[in-house]
């Protein structure tokens, strides 16, 4: 197993060179404000030095230290493992032998259970504002208290958040997207349909599942849709 490298612990003592906008250390490292913003919030990163109410200055070794974080994410830590290894925690289990993530325990692997805010916001590929948006007008779940009581999404909230994404990758503006709220009520209709098959289900076998029902129910309403899309938008399919 490989030890911990804890040569650049000594980076932790801030302000000792120059500083960059939280913007700035957004653009170099790849990683959104609100995740460097977390970062700080959990202890995983110092706090930067406040040059005002509403701005602060960032060392430039936080490139490093967000790098240390990537490799230590890649390797299968959440969080709370990180901020052990990044703060030199001597009573830590981490403190002398890093892990892999086949040896790590459940609450550790990356690929299972709640998923922190930040790791959400970067695998996503949301951006912190757009995210703020989506909570506020209820086209996305509120983050529900995860570890340690922190914020954190499910797999559910990925598959929806990646989709946001994707839309405005496209180029599809939030003015546009904003307006699924208007079909909050045919959501409801639909889910009430759905419920009303899954009640008038008797013979439930391995193939007849309730949530096999829901994605025979979701298929359904797929290629009806899309029939209708062959008519309002006749070159969908082939763009």
């Amino acid at each position: 197993m490989t030890k911990p490298d804890n040569s650049d612990n000594h980076e932790l003592q801030p302000f000792t060179d120059a500083g960059i906008s939280v913007g700035e250390l957004s653009r170099r490292t790849g990683i959104t404000t609100a995740t460097i913003n977390y970062y700080v919030r959990f202890g995983v990163l110092p706090a930067p030095r406040k040059t005002s109410k509403t701005r602060a200055v960032y060392p430039i070794h936080f490139e490093r230290l967000i790098a240390k974080i990537k490799k230590l994410k890649a390797a299968g830590l959440n969080l709370n493992g990180i901020k052990q290894i990044i703060n030199g925690d001597p009573n830590s289990a981490l403190a002398d032998v890093l892990p892999t993530e086949k040896t790590l325990p459940a609450s550790q692997n990356a690929s299972s259970g709640p998923i922190l805010l930040p790791d959400f916001l970067e695998q996503s590929g949301l951006d912190d504002e757009l995210y703020d948006e989506l909570i506020s007008a209820g086209l996305l779940r509120r983050p529900r208290t995860g570890p340690n009581g922190a914020p954190a999404h499910d797999r559910r909230d990925m598959a929806a958040a990646k989709s946001y994404a994707r839309l405005t990758l496209a180029g599809i503006g939030y003015s546009v997207i904003q307006r699924h709220t208007e079909y909050n009520p045919l959501s409801k209709a639909e889910a009430l349909f759905l419920a009303e098959h899954l009640n008038e289900a008797t013979n439930f076998t391995e193939k007849t599942q309730p949530t096999s029902l829901v994605t025979a129910f979701d298929a359904i309403r797929r290629y009806l849709r899309n029939l209708e899309l062959d008519d309002a938008f006749p070159s969908w399919r082939n763009p």
